[in-house]
């Protein structure tokens, strides 16, 4: 008799009020997946080079599905610096088929000067880089914070190959949560 009184008990009628709850958190997570796994990625802004757009220790979201650049869109990308692999994030200042010269901080192209609010000028007018085509395929990257930028003024054009996703929002901290256009 004793062994009756300890029946194990797989499921009871009474547990159907979770089965909606257990379906809602499911879609629920299958949905996160989908935007944080597939579509959209996050990263940390490390350094200064756009100030004051991106403050370093900025959580950005970055979407996964940009293919095509556009001029002033804030892009992740991949590049080599001194033979080590790195990602930056930059301002896309031209694209393939627009002339660039670049005098120190500032930038032409297609002969006006390309500028966004809260770009960052400094004094330096030793740079100048002759009027260059951007080719077939590539993007030129700028920081907003020029003086204080390792972008395409010193790389060079980027492959579009290379261009991982377009910045369109800071997640954290909360003083600073926005959308990025």
């Amino acid at each position: 008799m004793a062994s009756d009184s300890f029946r194990f008990i797989a499921f009871r009628d009474r547990d159907n009020r979770y089965i909606p709850l257990v379906a809602v958190l499911a879609v629920i997570l299958a949905a996160l997946w989908l935007v944080f796994g597939v579509l959209y990625q996050t990263s940390i802004v490390d350094g200064d080079s756009m100030n004051d757009t991106l403050l370093s220790g900025d959580r950005v979201l970055i979407t996964k599905t940009y293919t095509v650049p556009a001029r002033g869109d804030i892009v992740s990308s991949n590049v080599v610096v001194d033979e080590i692999p790195d990602r930056i994030l930059k301002r896309v200042v031209a694209i393939p088929g627009d002339t660039v010269e670049v005098f120190g901080d500032t930038v032409e192209v297609n002969g006006a000067v390309a500028t966004w609010s809260g770009v960052i000028l400094g004094t330096n007018d030793k740079f100048h880089l002759e009027p260059y085509v951007i080719p077939q395929g590539y993007v030129y990257l700028m920081g907003d914070n020029r003086p204080d930028s390792l972008d395409s003024r010193f790389l060079g054009p980027v492959p579009i190959s290379e261009v991982n996703g377009k910045v369109v929002a800071v997640l954290s901290p909360v003083t600073r949560i926005r959308r990025i256009d």
